[in-house]
């Protein structure tokens, strides 16, 4: 729905899907090979017991969840071209 309505025409509208889909492979690829290189750091430098990883992540969850407040509640009408 954001995506949709972030787009400024409808002739851009497939490059704004695009771009989104692009965003989201990166995060399936990146994403979880980033979780296991730091549990696996975690454990080998014994980082906070290994418990280092979860700390990490529970961040960037807070962090994700401070970001998504600042959505619009409503979005915007889609212009007309």
């Amino acid at each position: 729905m954001y995506t949709s309505s972030a787009a400024p025409n409808k002739r851009s509208l497939g490059a704004a899907y695009g771009l989104s889909q692009v965003a989201t492979s990166v995060q399936y690829a990146v994403g979880p090979a980033t979780a296991d290189w730091l549990f696996a750091f975690s454990l080998t430098h014994n980082v906070l017991g290994g418990d280092f990883a979860y700390i990490v992540l529970v961040g960037v969850a807070c962090v994700a969840l401070g970001v998504s407040t600042q959505l619009p509640r409503n979005t915007w009408a889609h212009r007309k071209e």
